[in-house]
């Protein structure tokens, strides 16, 4: 069979839906050579708002399709009983009498309708879907370690996910076992864990979020843009991920949605799931050229401008780092370096700031830090952590991406940062004030000696001179370096020696093997939080030193007023 057969024949299955469009201008194709597994490209040109494709909702997969919710009665989310509901009020509304919240009856769907074979109306659709996941969930210790100190490290959710199909996917299956395996041999729980894995990845990479409309009490798409983390997961991993993915440098692939690593950690948006086919066939990247519009009787993909001959079809699934493709999807891409971000944790700055206040207890620290985040009177919250990201230059008609013209990834340090670092070097410096003082009230008063002098050595004994307070935001300007100096250090290579060794890597992108393809990944996530925790240095620099100059004239009093500016971005805001 070649590479192309199954798609083929799900093409087919595809139009057997009524309902369904496919536009005669564009094709499934082997991208492999792009490594981009399949895709679906432009046979001829394209106008801008030409629809694509279209897809009824009685051919998405859900609970209101599948009949596994009329053989299990209460599978479905919502369908809980009243008197459930009044007992479980403080509980997850979202979890019904079995215990399922939309992910785990997602799982359950999904495991049923593979299980059926070709009984199952969504066969076909089971034949493209990808078999085999590259997120961090599915990587060897020593290859999670490539990624360092980068935040994704922490957020992989093996042993969370592990635990979510044990305690609510399992239990279903055994009880009803004669529903998922008829009279064939059921499987074994290792096979069964394995298989939940590989359908609540499937789920992170291809679903997406279903919205009740209440007025007619059909389901609808909630669009990406209203920005539930978990809303649009149309899954470009069907281009890229489907059984030969390999990621590369030129890989457009876009895996769905919240990583299918840490996939339960991602599901707090608790609207109804669903499996869109043929939508989930598009790859995806930073610069899409097609969007899927949600319709109450049919989701349609639709050209956002020109498209060329040719041209593979892209769409969009967000402002994600590398890092957060990475982890949801399995991949990464050179445009999506646009919205890469970092983290540095709060506790990290406050260590720094209590090392520039000396005589500040670590506790101290720990009850200014509460202080200010249980502060009603502020108009924002406090950020922990708090995240550097990018900065880039958008055409926002066409949606291409720019570097600014500066040149530097970062134009600014977070104003959150800065001013939380202020508030907590202002509460903190006046609390050391108030202890000396009250260190200096209690000094016992100097004696005479014998000899009628004051001092051990028949000297005046000198008081010592009055420690001029430094300023808050100097203070606050030095632990933000300290901090930004100690997180770069947490990864344990130089910038340097990983951008040369991507770049040595990068010739040979499409063809590494799954293992070197894996630590390509990593290099490039790794690459961009250290380029801006870099730069982030340099301007952390630059502000201790407007700090430290005496303000002298406007420019200067001005120059020091920077750690206080909280400046709107106009950047997408990135996940």
């Amino acid at each position: 069979m070649s590479y192309l057969q199954p798609a083929l024949t799900f093409l087919d299955w595809f139009k057997t839906w009524p309902g369904t469009t496919f536009h005669e201008h564009i094709e499934i194709v082997d991208l492999r050579s792009r490594g981009a597994g399949r895709g679906i490209v432009a046979k001829k040109d394209i106008a801008p708002e030409t629809v694509l494709f279209t897809i009824p909702r009685q051919a998405i997969l859900c609970s209101t399709t599948s009949e596994l919710a009329t053989l299990i009665p209460g599978l479905k989310t919502g369908d809980e009983k009243e008197e459930d509901k009044e007992d479980d009020k403080e509980d997850d509304d979202d979890e019904n009498e079995n215990g399922q919240d939309p992910w785990t009856s997602l799982i359950l769907i999904m495991i049923y309708e593979y299980l059926r074979g070709e009984k199952s109306p969504w066969k076909a659709y089971f034949d493209v879907l990808p078999t085999v996941f590259d997120t961090p969930m599915f990587w060897a210790d020593s290859e999670l370690k490539e990624l360092q100190a980068s935040p994704v490290v922490g957020r992989v959710g093996r042993k969370e996910a592990d635990e979510m199909i044990t305690s609510k996917v399992l239990p279903v299956i055994r009880a009803h076992a004669s529903v998922f395996f008829g009279s064939n041999v059921p499987l074994a729980d290792d096979d069964l864990i394995q298989l939940a894995h590989r359908m609540g990845s499937t789920i992170m990479a291809y679903s997406f979020s279903l919205e009740k409309d209440d007025e007619d009490d059909e389901e609808q798409e909630l669009p990406k843009e209203q920005g539930e983390d978990v809303d649009m997961m149309d899954g470009v991993e069907h281009g890229d991920s489907h059984d030969d993915h390999e990621h590369g440098p030129g890989c457009s692939h876009e895996h769905d949605h919240e990583d299918a690593d840490g996939w339960v950690e991602d599901h707090d948006d608790q609207q109804p799931l669903g499996m869109v086919p043929m939508a989930d066939m598009l790859n995806a990247d930073a610069e899409p050229n097609a969007h899927i519009n949600h319709g109450v009787e049919a989701l349609t993909a639709t050209s956002i401008r020109a498209i060329k001959a040719g041209e593979e079809i892209l769409n969009y699934y967000g402002p994600l780092s590398n890092g957060e493709l990475l982890r949801r999807y399995g991949y990464t891409t050179e445009k999506h370096a646009f919205f890469d971000a970092v983290d540095l944790p709060w506790e990290l700055v406050q260590q720094k700031l209590i090392a520039e206040l000396p005589g500040l207890a670590a506790s101290d620290g720990d009850k200014i830090s509460k202080m200010l985040a249980d502060d009603e009177d502020d108009e924002n919250d406090m950020e922990d952590p708090i995240m550097l990201d990018r900065d880039f230059e958008e055409d926002e008609t066409t949606g291409q991406l720019s570097a600014p013209a500066s040149g530097r990834v970062l134009a600014e340090l977070p104003p959150a940062l800065k001013k939380q670092a202020r508030a907590f070097a202002k509460i903190a410096s006046k609390r050391l004030q108030k202890k000396r003082e009250k260190e200096k009230k209690e000094e016992p008063p100097v004696s005479k000696n014998k000899s009628g002098k004051y001092g051990k050595y028949g000297k005046a004994k000198v008081a010592p001179k009055e420690e001029v307070p430094r300023p808050d935001k100097e203070i606050a300007a030095a632990g933000i370096l300290a901090a930004f100096k100690v997180r770069l250090a947490q990864y344990k290579t130089s910038l340097d020696k990983d951008e040369a060794q991507l770049q040595s890597m990068a010739a040979s992108a499409t063809s590494l093997s799954p293992s070197q393809s894996r630590l390509y990944a990593a290099l490039r996530v790794r690459i961009g939080e250290k380029r801006l925790l870099t730069e982030a240095i340099a301007l952390a620099k630059e502000a201790l030193e407007e700090q430290k100059k005496p303000a002298t004239s406007t420019k200067s009093k001005r120059n020091s007023r920077a750690m206080d500016i909280d400046e709107p971005s106009g950047k997408r805001q990135r996940m």
